[in-house]
Parts: C-alpha cells; sequence; structure tokens
C-alpha cells in the first residue's frame, strides 16, 4: 500500500467517525497497543482481510499522531503476527508520513480457508470482523469455518429416514424429462438411473438433501429450518411498537419457496419512478422480478447446508429503503469484488446447484437459470432500471445482499427535477439525493451511504458530481463535509453545466463551446478544470498536477468519477506513474473537430 492509499483509508474513517469492517486505528503514541491480537484474528477470518493504522487518534477525528517509535512498533507488530496467533497470521508492515506524522500500517492478509479460524494464542478463541469491532466466534461458527476447509459435500449426503416416496411425483416427472433433453448422454437411462446419476438419489437408495430440497413433497420433514424467513421492516407510518409486519415462512422445495418469496416481494413494495433517456419518469417495480428471483435463488442454492447451519434460515427483510436478503454461508471460490465481473461457475452445493437447473416453477423457468450468470444478470436489470448496484457482504459464515430502492417522487417533483436537471447525465441516486436537497436534506458522506449502500469512494463520486454540474454546495472539510441545493437551483434557474456539455450531452446540432480560458476570478470544479487540459492530448498524473495547479489527492479523486462516467479513458495501469489518461473516444472527436 502507498502512501495515498493510507491517506484515503483515514479520509474513510473521518467520513465514517470510526473503524470500519476493513480498517482498525490505533493511536500508538505512547506506546504500542495492547489488544491487537484479536484484530489480527478477526481481519485473518474476514474475507478480505483488513488494515491496522498505527499513529491514529480516533477521538481527535482521527488525526495523525505518528507512533512513539517507528522502528519498535514495526518489529512488535510483526512479533504479535508471528506468536499471537495460531496458525501465525500473515501481515505486510510498512510506514509511511501522512500530514507530517509517521505512521506504521499493517496490512493483514486473509487466511487461506484451509487455516481458518485462526485463534488468539493465549485464550484459544477465534474472532471475526463486524463493522467497527471484533466479535468471538461461537462454537457453531467455527465448526462451519472447520467444515469450509475442503470443498462441501452435505448436499450429496442421504437424508436418514427419508425415502423416495417423499419426492413430489409431478416434479420428478418434469425433472427427468428436462435431463433428457438437456443431456444426450442422460437420455439413454431410464428414470431410476437418472435420479442416481444426478445426484438426487443416494445409494442406498434414499433421496440426498440437495434431491430433498428440490423436489421434495415437504423438505421441512426433515429439515424444518431450511425455509425462507421474511418480514417487512416497521415504517415511519407504522403504530408505535410494531417490530414487523406481514411476516411470512416460506416453506416447501426449492420452486415452490422461490415463487412464493417473489410474489411476497412484488405484494408488499410500490411502483417506482425510472428515468429515461429523456429525462422523464416512467412507473416501474420498485425492485425488478429479475433482480428479486436471482437473488433468492441464490440465497437458496448457495446457502450453507452443513449441520452446523441447520438452525439459521435464509432471511428476507424489506425495509423501507432497502431490500435485504441473507443466508448462511460465504462465498465458495470467488470474492465479493469479482461477483459479477468474472463468469466464473463457483458453487458450495455443487449437486444441488445441478439438479436445480434442470427444475422448473410453474411459469416454466429453471429455479437456476445457467452457471455464472445470475450476478450478472441481476447488476445488468439494476443498471437498465437506473438503479444502483447491490452490496454484497461476506462473513465468511454468511453472506448478505442489500438492494436499495429510492424513494417515490411527487408529480411536483418530478417537473421540478426535469425543469433543473432532466438534461443532464445524472445517475437515478442522484437524481433522488437532489429532490431531497430541495426539502432541505443536507447530505453527509455517511447519511448518503445510509440511505443508498455503496462503500464511501462511490458515495463521494455521486455527491462531488452533483457539485461538479453545479447543483449543490460542499461546506466544510472532510470528515464533516455537507452538501446542499446551490441557492441557483433552489431558485429556479435551470443549471446548464460546462462540464456536462462536453460530455456530449447537448443536442447533437448543438456544438460543444470551445474551452473558456481560466481566470483567477472565476471558481471552476476540478473536473472541469481536469478536461480542459486533457483536451490537449493525454497526460500522466503528474503532468495534470503540473498543469492545473491541484494537488495529486484533488486530481486523484476527481479522475476517479470521471474514469467511472467513461469520459476520461485510463492507458495502462493503476499506480504506475507512466500510465496516462485521456479523453473518451467520442469525447475527444467532439471536442477537437
Amino acid at each position: 500500500m502507498d502512501t495515498d492509499g493510507v491517506a484515503a483509508l483515514i479520509a474513510t474513517l473521518r467520513e465514517e467517525g470510526s473503524d470500519t469492517t476493513t480498517i482498525e486505528a490505533k493511536t500508538a503514541a505512547g506506546g504500542f497497543p495492547t489488544d491487537l491480537a484479536r484484530t489480527l484474528s478477526a481481519f485473518s477470518n474476514t474475507p478480505g482481510g483488513g488494515v491496522v493504522v498505527l499513529g491514529i487518534e480516533e477521538h481527535a477525528g482521527f488525526a495523525a499522531r505518528g507512533v512513539y517509535d517507528v522502528v519498535d512498533a514495526q518489529k512488535r507488530l510483526a512479533t504479535l503476527a508471528r506468536q499471537a496467533i495460531r496458525p501465525p497470521a500473515h501481515v505486510v508492515v510498512s510506514t509511511h508520513v501522512v500530514d507530517g506524522a509517521r505512521l506504521v500500517v499493517g496490512e493483514v492478509i486473509e487466511a487461506p480457508a484451509s487455516m481458518k479460524p485462526l485463534r488468539v494464542s493465549s485464550t484459544g478463541k477465534a474472532y471475526l470482523r463486524a463493522y467497527d469491532g471484533d466479535y468471538e466466534l461461537s462454537e457453531l461458527e467455527v465448526q462451519a469455518f472447520i467444515a469450509n476447509r475442503d470443498h462441501p459435500r452435505f448436499d450429496r449426503q442421504a437424508v436418514p429416514g427419508a425415502q423416495v416416496d417423499d419426492l413430489d411425483p409431478s416434479l420428478l416427472a418434469m425433472y427427468v424429462d428436462t435431463c433428457r433433453a438437456s443431456s444426450t448422454m442422460l437420455a439413454r437411462f431410464d428414470d431410476d438411473e437418472i435420479l442416481v446419476r444426478t445426484g438426487v438419489v443416494a445409494a442406498d437408495g434414499g433421496p440426498t438433501l440437495a434431491g430433498l430440497l428440490a423436489l421434495g413433497l415437504y423438505p421441512q420433514q426433515y429439515v424444518p429450518n431450511l425455509v425462507i424467513q421474511a418480514s417487512v421492516a416497521p415504517r415511519p407510518d407504522d403504530p408505535p411498537g410494531t417490530r414487523a409486519s406481514d411476516a411470512r415462512k416460506f416453506d416447501g422445495p426449492l420452486p415452490v419457496m422461490l415463487e412464493e418469496a417473489v410474489r411476497w416481494v412484488r405484494r408488499n413494495t410500490r411502483s417506482r419512478v425510472r428515468f429515461g433517456e429523456d429525462g422523464h419518469g416512467r412507473d416501474e417495480p420498485e425492485y425488478p422480478d429479475t433482480v428479486v428471483r436471482e437473488l433468492i435463488s441464490n440465497a437458496l442454492v448457495h446457502r450453507d447446508l452443513g449441520p452446523h447451519a441447520m438452525p439459521y434460515p435464509v432471511t428476507l427483510v424489506l425495509e423501507p429503503n432497502q431490500l435485504v436478503i441473507a443466508n448462511p454461508g460465504g462465498l465458495w471460490g470467488i470474492t465479493v469484488d469479482r461477483l459479477g465481473r468474472e463468469r466464473i461457475s463457483s458453487a458450495r452445493n455443487d449437486s444441488l446447484l445441478r439438479i436445480s437447473q434442470n427444475v422448473r416453477t410453474t411459469d416454466g423457468r429453471r429455479v437456476v437459470e445457467a452457471l455464472a450468470s445470475g450476478i450478472p444478470a441481476v447488476l445488468e436489470s439494476l443498471a437498465a432500471a437506473g438503479m444502483v448496484p447491490p452490496a454484497f457482504y461476506d462473513q465468511g459464515i454468511r453472506f448478505t445482499v442489500r438492494v436499495p430502492n429510492h424513494a417515490l417522487l411527487s408529480p411536483d417533483d418530478l417537473a421540478w427535477l426535469v425543469a433543473r436537471a432532466g438534461d443532464l447525465p445524472l445517475s437515478d441516486t442522484q437524481r433522488h439525493a437532489l429532490v431531497a436537497m430541495r426539502h432541505g436534506r443536507r447530505w453527509t458522506n455517511k447519511t448518503f451511504r445510509s440511505e443508498y449502500p455503496r462503500d464511501s469512494t462511490a458515495a463521494r463520486a455521486d455527491l462531488q458530481g452533483l457539485v461538479d454540474a453545479g447543483l449543490a454546495v460542499a461546506e466544510g472539510e472532510r470528515g464533516g463535509r455537507t452538501y446542499s441545493l446551490a441557492p441557483q437551483v433552489e431558485g429556479g434557474r435551470k443549471v446548464q453545466a460546462d462540464l456536462f456539455t462536453a460530455w456530449g450531452t447537448a443536442p447533437e446540432d448543438r456544438p460543444p463551446p470551445p474551452p473558456k480560458p481560466r481566470s483567477r476570478g472565476k471558481r471552476e470544479t476540478n473536473s472541469a478544470r481536469i478536461l480542459d487540459e486533457l483536451r490537449a492530448g493525454p497526460m500522466t498524473a503528474a503532468d495534470i498536477v503540473e498543469r492545473t495547479g491541484l494537488s495529486q489527492r484533488m486530481v486523484k479523486y476527481a479522475l476517479g468519477p470521471l474514469r467511472d462516467r467513461g469520459v476520461v479513458v485510463l492507458e495502462g495501469r493503476r499506480g504506475d506513474r507512466t500510465s496516462t489518461y485521456r479523453l473518451a473516444d467520442a469525447l475527444d472527436e467532439r471536442t477537437t473537430s
């Protein structure tokens, strides 16, 4: 990790106002911290690991104070990782100077599954990271980690006491027909042999756990907690003391649970406003059906089926601003940052997944459509609906996905929004945030993320994008910065930002204006200044710093949103000083012709 990366971590801490699931800050000005062993265990056991930063004072707004002795702190941190954790934790230790203070940073690498859980040697206890703290694993959670050291095979095991008669004849008939139609090899076998060779029936003649779950008459006779527990969280207009409404338990085989849960979500949600390319809103389902279906089916098929996970159901909660789906068992063979980006098939329950591909719901759709296609379909559906991507959380022993929605807009708000920003390329999230500002809402990075689940960097890019467009103003320093409606927008004047004109959003018959010379008396956004310079040709980050007079950090933060929106293209690798930035091809053609 370089110094810029450490500075970004500190900025995140200041915006959060506390430690996070991946960052732990310690003062270490008067000596080495005495309580780091639990954190090293927790980060080692948590997917993605974490970072320990020594020399930061949390109670002073995460100010950089420096450590008591850099050499000794490095030595003690490395020794702690080797001797205080069993088996030893892998920690990469480095030093950095931030705000004039010397800090010691330890990057805790996630331990291989074959070694988890890592324990504190002195107590024998293992920990996992949860938000801003480390919590001790229960014995059941420890067993979950131990079970994950090898590829789980619980779905292939026969269910004690269950018989073939416990399978649904109609589902079985549909299943074997689909198997024959999809495989020339399976088409040679009779029905009974297909059931054995595809893992529905075990060698002893009884159904496997996978077969019972996918095709059983009532699987919960043998596995009562393999259900979906659904509820609607209290809403602002509910009577005081309301804990939940329309609480339901969906049971039966997978196709039945899936269909009933999807209908329940549809019944308990409303339509939402979706913005078309013309800037006008149209009513559509609050959550696209494809998104709901894919995420619920993933939770059912990929949940942990080990004995340690049997007490826990899949949960489905409709909160006022998001849909939350959670299942026991973390990701298997893939990490959160690769979900939907790589077409990799990685399944915790191989047999259940393959059986489910040949099981259909009453509408003729497969429970699982195709390997490695579910999350990409979710991302594409949300993008098409103008919604932000879901937030995925993997704790190794449980997996949670949160899909944010958006408050419905009144006709008056919609008309106001179209008049002031209808032709600007804002995301759906930015449009709703802008309407909230109209009604007096002042956003911080933290409150914005609480309503639209995303990481700190993405939230900063969205809010700064509104500032760059002239629609919002920012006040205060990082950690205490607030965003509110720009006075000229509140007064009713429609904003036409030069930055967005440069992006090519003006009508085709209106060529973009030539770059305007800068003057000391005119305030310009960092993004616009960078775009002005890039019209001269590709530049390295150092070139941009020199040409614009901005700091390295300001250039870095401005380039991020421009790259995300496809306005600027990086030629080379991030972190390589020789890499260059250039205008996207379409923009370059319009601004140089």
